[in-house]
């Protein structure tokens, strides 16, 4: 909603009128009130606009203010300092003991903006002065320190006096109290430093400290301690060093006794370290430090030797093989490094790597030493490093070992995997956990019967293989061994195993009886091939598309009675004998056509539904074998018979009931179950149509109201207004119960009509309403002008305001005299004229002035008064020395300045240009003349 107006539901555009009237009316807010003003802050409260003259509707929600401030005077130029819909504003930050001048204007958008407010002054309290600046030092001795300082702003009281304080301990004491602006500190201790602060008085208190320090200037510094070593490299030495309070600058030098050249400096500086770098390993180097500060050097400090570490040796060789590579043993040997770091070697490790990783075996001074206990055929990898007091060498480059192989080891027993057959057996074993040293090439099993008979029944890469041509029942040796490129290992132990026996013979088929929903099946024992039948397996196919029997019986019955079937379908049947040896072959099969019978329960029932009537519609339930011929649709009360139909209207009901429905088919043979129960309920009736009122009548809208403030039901209203041809258009159409029609004319009868619509439909009409709009208020003019100001009297000019219809519009003047403060404004003008000539007034009086429009009924009690105009203050001319005009008359003259005017101010402007423009052009001339 653009600038905040009052909702229009229907959306109209303002006119350019309207912006020029809520202009006018922004621009009749009153003069702010400035309370509270203190040192750095007052209170600025705002009165929004009288809102009772006002013929429109604004929300003062939506209202804004901006206020402008300046401490250069009246005229001079305004910053904002502030923007907002607050009524009651605190200005911070301001200024002590300073005049401000403040204006405002009320704001509704961009577009939208009242004229500013006269100014207003106010003038902030005075306060204690501000911090002083920091004071400098302009001479500083061994024993005194000379300070001066500017001078900090008084805050509206002159500055009494400055003190000055000094740190003396944990507390502060007063050195200097005057309006001196120096102080020279007499009496002090070389190279110390000492704390200050300062602060400045006025009347009315003191301000807050400024705090400073400064030092003396000291002595020579005495002979320092010898430098201390901080941390030990190979190549460098850090150097440390302490400082006292006397000392600014160290000097540190070292002495290389193998260079000859004795102490060379290497650092000079503030620091309280440094690091000598590019030494020798394992070196003695002799340091010494001195001190300095700007009063000179100290003596050299005694002379301290320092030793660079040593450095780790450096990668012994690789290690090399000694003598013969046995299947569980052998030696190596290695070399020194070629660079022992400095010091002596005092330790060599050995590393062996068996493929879980690097182990150490050895450590001693020895270059040799053999590795016992091996596994035969294995690669194992060894390196070497060294140790001295500089630390341990990286390890050496790897050598790699592999010991000779021999024949695998004996074999785990083989293991049956799975139950033994009768004629067959499966056999798995494992490789021997050592190949010697060389990768298995295959594996032999061998097969001891009975009579102690041997075969060979497998020889191969593989750890299984299935042994055939047993006998049943009979008992059976088996043993396994493995080959690599030595040789074969031993036998295992051997495994024992008895055959099984054989599964039964192939059973006849079953004989099935059949009824609608159930069958009996039943079969014969068959052989059993030596082992005792167990159970029997009964499988079933009762589907013409299905291709694969479902398990329908596992038990030792020879008889099964198969139950909820679906009648009229074709099943088929078939049965399998199972012993200890596994299971025979399934029978030939048996068939089987289940009976007829009453039709299914209906699944699903969907249920539409009106005011007065329910539509059920579901899906035909299987007949069962026999056709469907009727439905019987119960509800509770009532039945009705449907013919072989899915859908069914049931008409003649009560709105807003519940019913309670189910369903049954019946055919042939019967009648099925009844379906699910469901409950269905009727839809209520179209609302009937609410009564119009009028909330709230204007000159040029008129806001409507219906129904009882709530909607707890999903309404939906249709307001419409007829048009000068008689038929109706649409107002609005939405769930609000009020709604505003503006840009209507000024009295004039409108007729409105309205009906409520929701889930259950249209409504009926309403009966037609009339309503008439009222007289318009004239708007608020503009700020009248004054001219032609003299001693007692002025010109008050003012812009009128259109036309309103037939009525007749005449003007009301009033004055008010700003110097009484208790004088109210009084009229002074009542007419039709946009000008009146003021007389009788008082010289340098001030005066304001504001005018309004009336609009003129038939009658005098019919006038309607507009708003006021915001006022207008001007000044009455002060009367000049009176001179005399001759010495034979005694009549005098009374000289009055008068205001010179836009075109006055214009002319001379241009003139001013004119003789500006002639004189460059001569000069200009004369330049290029000479």
């Amino acid at each position: 909603m653009a600038g905040g107006i009052s909702p229009t539901e229907n959306g109209p555009v303002e006119s350019e009128e309207d912006n020029t009237m809520i202009i006018q009316y922004l621009s009749s807010i009153q003069l702010p009130k400035v309370t509270d003003v203190e040192t750095r802050s007052a209170l600025v409260k705002l009165t929004p606009p009288d809102m009772e003259t006002a013929e429109f509707e604004l929300d003062i929600g939506d209202l804004k203010y901006e206020l402008l401030l300046s401490d250069k005077g009246r005229d001079a130029k305004y910053k904002p300092v502030y923007n907002g819909d607050a009524n009651e504003i605190t200005l911070k930050d301001l200024k002590p003991a300073t005049d401000y001048h403040l204006r405002v204007c009320s704001v509704l958008s961009e577009d939208l903006k009242g004229a500013l407010t006269e100014p207003i002054s106010f003038c902030t309290q005075a306060c204690e002065p501000d911090v002083p600046p920091l004071p400098k030092s302009y001479s500083i001795t061994k024993n005194s320190i000379s300070l001066k300082w500017n001078p900090s702003c008084d805050n509206g009281s002159k500055i009494s006096t400055y003190t000055l304080e000094c740190k003396q301990g944990d507390r502060f004491v007063e050195i200097y109290n005057g309006l001196q602006k120096q102080f020279r500190a007499t009496k002090l201790q070389p190279a110390t430093r000492y704390f200050y602060r300062l602060a400045a008085i006025n009347s009315i208190g003191k301000s807050d400290f400024c705090e400073f320090s400064y030092s003396t200037k000291g002595t020579v510094p005495s002979q320092p301690d010898p430098p201390m070593l901080g941390q030990q490299f190979v190549y460098s030495l850090t150097i440390s060093w302490i400082k006292r309070p006397n000392d600014d600058i160290f000097q540190l030098q070292m002495d290389d006794e193998t260079s000859g050249h004795g102490f060379l400096s290497l650092y000079n500086g503030s620091d309280l370290s440094f690091t000598v770098r590019n030494l020798r390993q394992n070196s003695e180097y002799k340091f010494r430090l001195a001190a300095k500060n700007d009063e000179g050097v100290s003596k050299w400090s005694d002379v301290i030797c320092f030793r660079t570490l040593p450095e780790r040796p450096s990668v012994p060789a690789k290690p090399q093989i000694k003598g013969k590579v046995l299947s569980d043993r052998f030696r190596i040997i290695w070399d020194a490094p070629a660079d022992d770091g400095g010091a002596v070697i005092n330790k060599f490790i050995a590393e062996l790597d068996k493929g879980n990783g690097f182990e150490t075996f050895y450590e001693g001074l020895e270059k040799e030493y053999q590795f016992d206990q091996l596994t035969p055929g294995h690669t194992y990898r060894i390196k070497v490093a060294c140790c001295s007091s500089g630390g341990r060498s990286e390890m050496s480059d790897v050598c790699s070992v592999t010991t000779q192989p021999v024949a695998p080891s004996q074999c785990p027993s083989p293991k049956l995997q799975g139950k033994p057959k009768a004629t067959s057996l499966h056999l798995r074993w494992s490789a021997p956990e050592n190949n010697g040293g060389s990768q298995i090439t295959c594996f032999a099993a061998q097969m001891i019967s009975s009579d102690n008979s041997t075969r060979e029944v497998y020889k191969g890469h593989d750890l299984d293989c299935i042994v055939a041509g047993l006998s049943p029942g009979r008992a059976y040796l088996f043993q396994v061994r493995a080959f690599n490129r030595i040789g074969c290992g031993p036998w295992s132990e051997p495994l024992e195993v008895v055959s099984g026996a054989g599964p039964p013979d192939v059973t006849r088929p079953p004989t099935v009886i059949c009824k609608s929903s159930s069958a009996m099946i039943n079969w014969e024992e068959p052989f059993n091939n030596g082992a005792e039948v167990t159970e029997y397996r009964l499988e079933w196919q009762y589907r013409s598309d299905q291709t694969e029997f479902s398990q329908l019986y596992v038990g030792p019955k020879c008889s099964y009675e198969a139950k909820g079937l679906i009648p009229d379908k074709l099943y088929t049947f078939r049965v399998q004998a199972i012993n200890s040896a596994g299971a025979g072959p399934f029978s030939t099969h048996a068939t089987c056509v289940t009976l007829p019978s009453s039709p299914a329960s209906i699944s699903t029932i969907r249920c539409t539904s009106t005011a007065s009537s329910i539509t059920l519609s579901w899906k035909e339930p299987s007949n069962n074998g026999s056709d469907i011929t009727a439905y019987y649709i119960d509800m509770g009360d009532k039945q009705i018979i449907v013919d072989r139909v899915g859908e069914y209207t049931i008409d003649s009901l009560t709105p807003e009931t519940t019913y309670r429905v189910r369903i049954q088919a019946e055919n042939g043979i019967g009648v099925g179950p009844f379906s699910s129960l469901v409950k269905v309920s009727t839809k209520a009736l179209p609302p009937s149509s609410p009564r119009l009122e009028c909330a709230m009548v204007g000159s040029n809208s008129i806001k409507l109201k219906w129904g009882d403030g709530r909607n707890s039901d999903p309404l939906s209203y249709v307001l419409e207004m007829m048009k000068p041809d008689g038929t109706f258009s649409t107002l609005y159409v939405g769930p609000a119960q009020t709604y505003k029609i503006n840009r209507l004319s000024e009295m004039t009868a409108y007729e409105f009509r309205i009906y409520a619509c929701n889930e259950a439909g249209k409504g009926p009409y309403s009966e037609n309403y009339t309503f008439s709009t009222t007289k318009a208020v004239p708007p608020v003019l503009r700020v009248p002008k004054v001219t032609s100001i003299c001693l007692t009297g002025c010109v008050v000019e003012w812009v009128g305001c259109r036309p309103m219809g037939t009525d007749t519009i005449i003007y009301q003047l009033q004055m008010q005299c700003l110097n009484n403060v208790h004088e109210n404004y009084k009229e002074v003008y009542k007419g039709p004229n946009t000008f009146y000539t003021l007389d009788n007034l008082e010289p340098k009086t001030e005066y304001n002035v504001r005018v309004c429009a009336i609009r003129q009924g038939l009658l005098e009690d019919e006038d309607i008064v507009g708003p006021f105009s915001p006022g207008f203050t001007f000044c009455t001319q002060s009367p000049e020395t009176i001179k005399p005009v001759s010495t034979r008359s005694t009549e005098t003259k009374i000289i009055v300045k008068k205001p010179l005017s836009d075109q006055q101010k214009a002319m001379v402007i241009v003139v001013f240009f004119v003789i500006m423009g002639v004189l460059v052009a001569f000069i200009l001339e004369k330049i290029f003349i000479t």
